[in-house]
């Protein structure tokens, strides 16, 4: 049975739009979350959406030229250090499966082996963008959120900091530099049996109040910069 959405209808109409069998890249999403985003986003200067924001694999490291990518990192300008834009919580984006072609309920699906296999590698992707952000001084807190999205379903996880060997393994796109033990771990890691996740569905009264929790934890954090911002001259 399909979800009932509780959003204005230009949300509605954006959602099924991004549906159509014919168009589901994970990239048709992106203006789609930023619009849901945006709802969040009071005072207008409360945060800005960074699409694409390229983070160092190894920061002290110019030759280096790895990087991690989030979709999006939702975050503050830092005007006066270094990284200057400090992400407060990063955002990782897959296509819709088609299973959610109807947007069923979220707890409908949270069970469906496709599902949870998408949200599994989801989660090592963006373990590895948090790892960089960690190492090159660009998360405003720690522990670190992230939205996960399939779609237009999403899951919240929180990043601890790392300890120093697990900070050189990167366990979506592994390597041999890092540490044995580490690796050997996140391996073992990423072939275990995928997780079930809590899932919204955005366009639902859940996913608003969810959202805009997640984004709350870190407007303390943030606050001397959005200070910053206003008081500037």
């Amino acid at each position: 049975m399909p979800a009932v959405l509780q959003t204005a209808p230009y949300l509605k109409y954006i959602i099924h739009a991004s549906l159509k069998p014919e168009s589901i890249p994970e990239d048709i999403m992106y203006p789609v979350i930023a619009e849901f985003l945006g709802e969040c986003k009071v005072p207008r200067e409360r945060f800005l959406v960074y699409p694409q924001l390229a983070l160092p694999w190894k920061p002290n490291r110019p030759e280096d030229r790895r990087e991690e990518i989030p979709d999006f990192a939702i975050g503050n300008f830092d005007f006066a250090n270094a990284p200057h834009f400090k992400i407060r919580v990063g955002a990782e984006v897959k296509r819709a499966l088609r299973i959610m072609l109807d947007l069923p309920e979220p707890l409908a699906i949270e069970d469906n082996e496709l599902v949870r296999i998408a949200f599994h590698g989801l989660f090592f992707q963006a373990e590895d963008q948090a790892k960089s952000a960690m190492k090159g001084g660009s998360n405003l807190i720690a522990p670190m959120p992230f939205f996960l999205f399939v779609g237009p379903y999403w899951s919240s996880i929180r990043f601890r900091p790392f300890t120093d060997a697990q900070l050189t393994v990167r366990t979506h796109k592994p390597s041999d530099s890092g540490d044995f033990v580490e690796a050997t771990r996140a391996r073992n890691r990423l072939v275990s049996p995928p997780a079930r996740r809590r899932l919204y569905l955005l366009g639902t009264d859940e996913s608003r109040v969810e959202m805009e929790r997640v984004i709350a934890t870190t407007d303390q954090a943030a606050l001397p910069l959005v200070t910053a911002a206003l008081n500037f001259r």
